[in-house]
């Protein structure tokens, strides 16, 4: 299961990776509603999550800017 603590390992093993906004936008919602699968993709939350971020970060994310994206999830 994808998780918010499988994206946050996963980023956090990674610090120096870019990260994909739509990549980004799962670990978001996965924050959010507590797992994020393939089928999560054609919900109007996730499309909602995956322009947030595009439209703040562009294309491609840090991973330390997507995990503080998941942690202003949380709040």
């Amino acid at each position: 299961m994808r998780d918010a603590k499988h994206f946050r390992r996963m980023f956090e093993d990674n610090p120096s990776a870019g990260i994909g906004f739509t990549l980004a936008a799962s670990a978001v919602y996965a924050q959010r509603y507590g797992a994020c699968e393939a089928e999560h993709h054609a919900t109007a939350e996730w499309r909602e999550i995956a322009l947030h971020l595009k439209t703040q970060y562009g294309e491609t994310l840090t991973a330390e800017q997507a995990i503080e994206a998941m942690g202003e999830a949380a709040l």
